[in-house]
């Protein structure tokens, strides 16, 4: 009976591998801690929707803000010019006023000649010319109600035209960086102000895959931040990777911290510490 021998190699990858699994499950009876970084769970820079210059900055470096708030505006002077204007169309019913009356003239004007003829008194023929301006002046006032109709989305377009100007806190947070100044030119390439979420705080660590099976969504680990000095904070875990990168044979995961008084600072290094499982 033959037997084959696996090549050197093979045979070393197998050992250490076994190996590493050993050293993980030791470790992580006994407790393991492993790098980690705090950050603030988003980070927006806000531009404008509508591009322009500056006409405003409500905000300043360093102060929290909430969600909806203005933090900055364009030159809003056309666009609500343009709302004034259609408002004052809006507020005229002349049009439909004007071919409403012609419609009752045309219809009155059209039931005396129909009259007539019935009595003789007049020609059929008179009657054609009668029923023309009649159905002209009847599609005329259902122009003028179309009109006022697409004048309502007209003035809706502009209300939205007017609050695109505005540039709003898309969630509450912090505002950590102003990069233009009132007066200069603000495009969508071009973003304002950053704004950035801090409540919930998000703790990223990359484990190896040796102990994927051994943590899960809700392991309970310790935090040590680098600030302040000595704190350590309770956290479960939020949620894992479910894809292992190849290059560094780990696996991320992610630790939502509650916030809401400001009293963590997102921007630091930390240890995550696993217990004793």
């Amino acid at each position: 009976m033959k037997t084959k021998s696996l090549p050197v190699a093979s045979t070393l990858r197998t050992v250490v591998m076994i190996a590493t699994l050993v050293f993980a499950a030791k470790s992580l009876r006994a407790g393991t801690e492993f790098d980690c970084v705090m950050e603030a769970a988003n980070i927006a820079q806000l531009s404008p929707r509508t591009q322009g210059v500056i006409n405003f900055i409500e905000v300043k470096k360093g102060q929290a803000v909430q969600k909806g708030d203005v933090i900055a505006r364009i030159d809003y002077s056309m666009e609500e010019a343009v709302l004034q204007v259609l408002k004052a169309r809006e507020n005229s019913s002349a049009a439909i006023d004007a071919q409403s009356a012609r419609v009752v003239l045309t219809k009155a004007q059209l039931d005396r000649a129909e009259a007539l003829v019935q009595r003789n008194a007049l020609s059929p023929d008179k009657l054609e010319p009668l029923k023309y301006d009649y159905a002209l002046a009847t599609s005329q006032l259902r122009q003028a109600q179309v009109d006022a109709l697409a004048l309502e989305a007209e003035i809706e377009r502009a209300r939205v035209a007017l609050e695109n100007t505005k540039i709003l806190a898309p969630f509450d947070g912090v505002v950590t960086e102003i990069t233009l100044s009132v007066g200069e030119y603000a495009t969508a390439d071009r973003h304002v102000v950053v704004v950035a979420q801090t409540n919930p705080i998000y703790v990223e660590s990359y484990l190896p895959i040796a102990i994927y099976d051994s943590v899960h969504p809700g392991t309970v680990v310790k935090i040590h931040p680098d600030y302040p000095v000595g704190a350590v904070i309770d956290a479960e875990i939020l949620m894992m990777d479910p894809v292992f990168d190849p290059s560094s044979r780990t696996f991320g995961v992610r630790i939502a911290l509650p916030n809401p008084d400001g009293r963590i600072v997102a921007g630091q290094r930390c240890r995550l510490d696993i217990p004793p499982l």
